[in-house]
């Protein structure tokens, strides 16, 4: 197919499209779950119901016993309750697992240093949440060996298709592709977040309708885990995309299977909600109190962790072994629109990360996805034209808005000129002829100042749009041309060749925690110095070799002396005004004073 070609509106024509620019997909070395057949998947699972106010499950049918049909009847039946696809009833154990990892299931895979990548506090949070997953209600490691025997025995595990759906908005034809994984093992298989039963993940390719009705290629969006808005989507000559023909190649996360423009090892964090909520109410009581801090950027907190998209394992799409099937899906698709539940174990874990997802259109909570119902509004391009003849004709019609208003600025300049200086003309007569000429004083000079403010503010506005103006005539002879990562807020690359990879932090890194524990624990049983202060030296300690191993040493001990510094200044000034409270006050009420002066005397020259 030409990209130039008018394709009509019809399920031939949407396949077609479809099929010249579906995705290759490269996986890492060591993926154990490829996009599967949903059908198949549902027949070896259970479906469960979650009974409003009881404890216990309901299982509305047994494995083998569920069908697409039947999944969106339930769905349809039970809409207001909990539903959701049980996979696996028994995890492996002992015997069984081991056999499972002799039969050489798992290809093999050699890992990064990840805790060499992530910061010291990282590492601990890392550690915690691990032991928290005792007490949650987590997908255990044994789901992922049972999970990948019935895959490859049960499900087809040679058919590959998508599930695609073709939306026309805005100017653009979206097509999505939304590919179904029976598990998600970024935990058990790569160090990751967390393990949860299916994943569905998708690529979006936003094509572009041309004033003639044809259509070009234009965006391209990834589902990934950090991006958001802007952020999700790369214009179709982004360097950073490699493509086969027309079809762009993306790099899955192994286990997580979230998609990337590059291939590599890229730091997901992964934020922390409450910290994230604690932080921004203090960046409130900050910029409140301090005017000068409102401009300050905002952080948030998080877990890093490494996300592998090598793309060294097995593809699919075209160059590679393995191929699409092709499979429509819309709003009348019953299993899409009727079935609102989870697609895996709903093991009510409340982080979030350890319950399986719900299906294309639907989220979590039974609300319609946003990338669903708005593509086009998802990726972030209600403000973006479709291609340059679009935004060529916008520019026109902007032009012509703009010199309708500059007229009716000038207009207005002229009108509210002259009344000015008629006021100031009457002004002067009164002063020189009439009695009692300054018992309107005051309200003259309100007059000619809001005359003279409003004059200023035109004065302003026409400046800004002649230049404005200036600018799209120039565009008429040399159209603009923008830098394929200019909407982006944050580019995502992959660790670097020159990321921390020496021996001594690669070994410093996997033992720091156990490490500082140690210590803690030694601490706590006979502290040297004073329990406080040992533990302050403890973390000075730590951090100073964290910093030896990254190379920051110089800096670690600038900033640990910039933070003595200031903490003796402040227990100093603590000192002075505990030892001289009277100095102390008085010095608060001659500062108010000041302030207090300072403000009436502005506040009287303004009325002069």
């Amino acid at each position: 197919m030409d990209v130039d070609d008018v394709v009509p509106c019809t399920r031939e024509g949407d396949l077609a499209l479809l099929r010249a620019y579906e995705p290759v997909i490269r996986y890492t070395a060591g993926e154990l779950f490829l996009p599967t057949a949903v059908d198949a998947y549902v027949g070896q699972a259970g479906l469960w119901r979650r009974r409003p106010g009881e404890r216990r499950d309901e299982c509305l049918a047994r494995p083998g016993e569920v069908t697409l049909e039947r999944l969106a009847a339930e769905g349809k039946r039970f809409a207001g309750d909990g539903l959701y696809l049980r996979l696996v009833d028994s995890p492996m154990h002992g015997a069984e697992y081991r056999r499972w990892r002799r039969e050489g299931a798992q290809p093999s895979f050699r890992p990064s240093s990840r805790f060499a990548a992530v910061g010291l506090f990282a590492r601990l949070v890392d550690a915690g949440l691990r032991l928290s997953l005792l007490l949650r209600g987590t997908v255990p490691g044994g789901t992922r060996a049972a999970a990948h025997r019935l895959y490859v025995t049960r499900m087809r595990a040679n058919d590959h298709p998508y599930y695609a759906r073709v939306s026309r908005d805005g100017g653009y034809v979206a097509l999505q592709y939304w590919y179904f994984y029976p598990m998600n093992d970024w935990r058990s298989t790569f160090s990751g977040l967390n393990d949860h039963e299916a994943d569905w993940e998708q690529v979006t390719i936003f094509l572009g309708e041309t004033l003639d009705g044809s259509l070009r290629p234009a965006w391209v969006a990834f589902s990934a885990h950090d991006e958001v808005g802007d952020d999700l989507r790369r214009r179709w000559d982004d360097p950073d995309i490699e493509f086969v023909g027309t079809h762009p190649v993306v790099y899955a996360g192994a286990g997580s299977h979230a998609g990337a423009y590059l291939p590599g090892e890229y730091v997901t964090t992964v934020p922390l909600e409450w910290p994230n909520r604690l932080a921004a109410g203090w960046r409130r009581v900050v910029r409140t109190l301090l005017p000068w801090a409102r401009n300050t950027p905002e952080t948030t907190a998080g877990i890093p962790f490494i996300d592998y998209h090598r793309g060294d394992g097995p593809g699919i799409g075209v160059g590679e072994h393995r191929a699409w099937r092709s499979v429509l899906v819309d709003d009348d698709t019953a299993w899409v629109r009727d079935y609102r539940g989870l697609w895996g174990l709903d093991t009510r874990d409340h982080f979030g990360g350890e319950r399986a997802p719900a299906g294309p259109r639907y989220e979590r909570d039974g609300t319609v996805r946003p990338g669903w119902a708005n593509p086009v509004a998802w990726a972030g391009l209600d403000e973006e034209y479709p291609t340059a003849e679009h935004g060529a004709v916008l520019r026109e019609s902007r032009a012509t808005w703009l010199e309708g208003r500059l007229a009716e600025i000038a207009a207005e300049i002229d009108v509210r000129r002259r009344a000015s200086r008629e006021l100031r003309a009457s002004d002067r007569a009164r002063t020189a002829y009439a009695s009692g000429a300054g018992a309107d004083k005051a309200g003259r000079r309100d007059r000619t100042r809001d005359g003279r403010e409003t004059i200023a503010r035109l004065h302003a506005e026409q400046t800004g749009l002649r230049e404005e103006l200036d600018a799209i005539v120039r565009a008429r002879s040399q159209p603009p041309v923008e830098a394929p990562h200019a909407h982006l807020r944050r580019r995502a690359l992959p660790l670097t060749a020159d990321a921390p990879r020496q021996r001594f932090l690669a070994i410093w890194s996997a033992a720091s925690v156990s490490v500082m524990l140690a210590g803690v624990a030694l601490v706590v049983i006979s502290p040297p110095i004073g329990l406080l202060w040992s533990f302050a030296g403890l973390m000075a300690l730590m951090l100073a070799i964290e910093a030896a191993a990254r190379g920051r040493l110089v800096r670690f001990a600038a900033t640990m002396a910039a933070v003595g510094a200031a903490v003796f200044a402040v227990l100093g000034a603590v000192e002075v005004v505990v030892r001289n409270w009277r100095a102390g006050a008085a010095a608060v009420l001659i500062l108010a004073a000041c302030v207090l002066l300072v403000g009436n005397l502005r506040a009287w020259l303004t009325t002069r």
